[in-house]
């Protein structure tokens, strides 16, 4: 008898044993999530949008979002906001040394009055971009 007492015993402290490892896993996991998302509030200041501006990009918002999962996929939008601005940040001078270079080729190619008409128009395509941008941003 004592046998199957000793054997019982460690049955029961092996459930319970594992039974607080995993709830240390899952008590782990939910702390992780909340403690890497930011509030709402911070949000709102480290990206600043209104709702109606953000509403018009999110699709997410169709299927009725929590409180706590809107705060959730806040955090996610502005995290992924930053990595594309470093991409960007990145990118475009990559991107402006090749467009350079396609139209420096093409003015060699050119006479000397086709180069002069050229310039002038893509001073004004610039010009136009630019204006689109400024409109864009302002929005």
């Amino acid at each position: 008898m004592p046998i199957k007492r000793v054997l019982r015993a460690k049955v029961v402290v092996g459930v319970v044993l594992t039974l607080l490892f995993g709830s240390g896993i899952v008590v782990g996991l939910a702390w992780d999530q909340t403690a890497s998302a930011s509030t709402p509030g911070v949000l709102r200041t480290e990206e600043p949008e209104t709702d109606t501006e953000r509403k018009k990009i999110r699709v997410v918002d169709a299927v009725g979002l929590s409180a706590v999962q809107d705060a959730s996929v806040d955090s996610l939008v502005v995290f992924h906001v930053v990595r594309l601005r470093d991409l960007d940040a990145e990118f475009r001078p990559r991107y402006r040394a090749v467009i350079g270079d396609l139209r420096e080729e093409i003015k060699g190619i050119l006479t000397d009055e086709q180069r002069s008409t050229y310039e002038v128009l893509l001073e004004e395509h610039d010009a136009k971009r630019h204006s689109r941008r400024s409109k864009n941003s302002k929005q």
